[in-house]
């Protein structure tokens, strides 16, 4: 027996789900429950929530609970049939994971000069011993301003490995007293779904009327962040 095509446009999450209330005594669910008895993160519950109500086999039946319709009850019974059918699934290998620290860095002029365009760099400290990757990840690092232009984020990426690494941004203060500048930072995995948050921070820049002495200097924030990287 093939599984149904509809089915099969589901990701393997979304199907684990439905197995999970085949195996219930009930049509409805808690949030926590589906999460804990199918062995979701709550990034991949959401993700994997959204397309089961999208696509109409779940409904939402009060405060983070959620119920087969008759679409999802039609679709239980599909699974199961085809389950006791296909042949033995070979088990998942198991996918074990390590936070790895890094240093994230802006450097700035230490002031700026209202609608004067200054670049500011947006990188990397280099790897500690205890920082090392296996190999080079995928990570962009989105920049937003408040008072300035350009308006809309920039986004640099990087293949960030164990060298220090950093790219230029050109900002322009407007007639404000301060810049915001934020700086968010995401890690990209090998899925296009597969977007995690690293971290990231936000300074506020003095603006100056005009230029003056102090304007040419430069000043150097930094925070934090968290990457992921895939053990053997």
């Amino acid at each position: 027996m093939e599984l149904p095509y509809h089915l099969k446009a589901l990701p393997p999450e979304a199907l684990d789900v439905l197995r999970y209330f085949a195996q219930i005594d009930t049509s409805i669910a808690h949030a926590d429950a589906i999460t804990d008895g199918v062995g979701l993160t709550d990034r991949t519950f959401g993700k994997v929530i959204r397309r089961l109500v999208t696509k109409g086999y779940l409904q939402m039946d009060g405060d983070q609970a959620y119920r087969l319709s008759d679409q999802g009850k039609t679709a239980v019974e599909e699974l199961t049939a085809y389950d006791q059918t296909a042949p033995e699934a070979k088990p998942k290998r198991e996918i074990i994971t390590q936070d790895i620290p890094r240093r994230l860095v802006v450097v700035t002029p230490e002031k700026l000069v209202a609608d004067q365009p200054a670049a500011i760099h947006v990188g990397f400290h280099a790897a500690t011993d205890d920082e090392q990757l296996d190999e080079a990840a995928d990570v962009v690092a989105r920049v937003s301003l408040v008072n300035g232009e350009p308006a809309r984020p920039q986004e640099v990426a990087f293949q960030l490995g164990d060298a220090e690494d950093h790219k230029a941004l050109t900002v322009t203060p407007g007639r404000y007293k301060c810049l915001r500048i934020r700086v968010n930072v995401f890690q990209l995995g090998p899925n296009p779904d597969d977007i995690a948050i690293a971290g990231g921070l936000y300074v506020d820049i003095d603006v100056l009327p005009q230029a003056d002495a102090s304007a040419g200097q430069w000043a150097a924030y930094g925070a934090n962040i968290t990457l992921t990287k895939t053990l053997d």
